[in-house]
């Protein structure tokens, strides 16, 4: 073997072995940072259901359990979409209740609404057993009180939306309230709107 064969072996010899030399780099800069890289757990994050409602939960957070029978509600409950208790037997709610969309408690046995209390969407009360409701309520969406036996609306009422009142027992609007929507009286007969009111839509008879 002349002197410029063996060179040009070498040559290729030494090709080769840089090559692998820089993918056996790469494969451990690439694993290197696998292991390195943060983990995002936002990404895993999950609403934990309560197991007794795991059954009447769809995809989308929402809580349905209208015309259901008589039964405690998890304390604290925390519903990512809408709480559907409409026609129930359910006589309470969580002391600390937080619906992220609307509640529905229309024709439910419910006679008073928690202390800890947040509604992201609209509150329907209409044709409930509601007997008094806490200073303070705020209700981001509508509030409907219709058909209900309620005589009296809490001090500093806040309505993100429309007030319906028709066929209550409701006789005055409280001080402080707030609609920003409008107030439907539906033939009940209001004497007087309070000072302190601020009512930014219209009321209609």
């Amino acid at each position: 073997m002349n002197a410029n064969s063996l060179s040009a072996r070498l040559k290729t010899r030494a090709s080769t072995d840089q090559a692998q030399t820089t993918v056996a780099f790469r494969h451990m800069s690439i694993w290197l940072l696998l292991i390195l890289l943060p983990v995002n757990h936002s990404v895993a994050k999950s609403v934990i259901i309560p197991q007794q409602l795991l059954n009447h939960t769809d995809s989308y957070g929402n809580v349905s359990l209208r015309r259901s029978a008589e039964l405690v509600l998890p304390d604290p409950l925390v519903v990512a979409g809408n709480l559907n208790l409409e026609n129930s037997q359910i006589r309470r709610l969580p002391s600390t209740l937080t619906v992220n969309g609307n509640l529905n408690l229309a024709y439910s046995n419910i006679e008073y609404l928690p202390a800890q209390l947040y509604i992201g969407g609209y509150l329907n009360l209409a044709h409930s057993k509601i007997i008094a409701i806490s200073e303070g309520l705020q209700v981001n969406g509508d509030l409907s009180l219709m058909g209900t036996q309620l005589t009296k609306l809490p001090t500093r009422l806040y309505v993100g939306g429309d007030l319906y009142l028709a066929n209550s027992m409701i006789s005055e609007l409280p001080p402080f309230l707030v609609v920003k929507g409008n107030i439907y009286l539906g033939g009940i007969t209001i004497p007087h709107i309070p000072e302190h009111a601020q009512i930014e839509g219209t009321i209609y008879q």
